[in-house]
């Protein structure tokens, strides 16, 4: 992540479009703390802004509320498996005594759903073993176990 991206990440982290998709509706108000946390945080934990034919197009690293990975794209980024490459890239990189990590996916992101489990196929990573979902209320709680 480069000093640059910090104001691209808070545009992007309180545009009001991403409530009911990326965060609900109640989290809304929330952006005005993540979404300035996220831009200050991003160079002391792994995250990388994702770019899409030379454009930055998404983000993937740690909320800095919940400790949760989380990643979204621009809706014009979406589609031909970007989503799954991005998040494959990344935990390529989850090495053995690596802690485990978390994803919560929102209730009305299946999308988001299928392109993690798509990337941790495409990892091997198996269901049970290093990968559990659990269905919550709100969403999905996606657990991956330290490698």
């Amino acid at each position: 992540m480069h000093p640059a991206d910090a104001a691209w990440l808070v545009v992007e982290g309180l545009d009001p479009r991403r409530a009911g998709e990326q965060y609900s509706w109640p989290e809304l108000p929330l952006q005005l703390v993540i979404a300035p946390a996220r831009a200050l945080t991003a160079g002391r934990h792994p995250a990388c802004v994702v770019e899409v034919d030379g454009r930055r197009a998404g983000y993937i690293g740690v909320n800095p509320l919940s400790g949760n990975l989380e990643y979204w794209l621009a809706p014009w980024a979406r589609g031909g498996g970007t989503g799954t490459r991005a998040i494959v890239g990344f935990l390529a990189d989850h090495r053995d005594g690596d802690r485990a990590r978390r994803f919560h996916v929102s209730r009305g992101n299946e999308r988001s759903l299928r392109a993690l489990r798509r990337a941790f196929e495409q990892l091997g990573w198996t269901e049970g073993v290093e990968v559990e979902v659990i269905d919550g209320r709100f969403g999905w709680e996606v657990h991956v176990g330290p490698g």
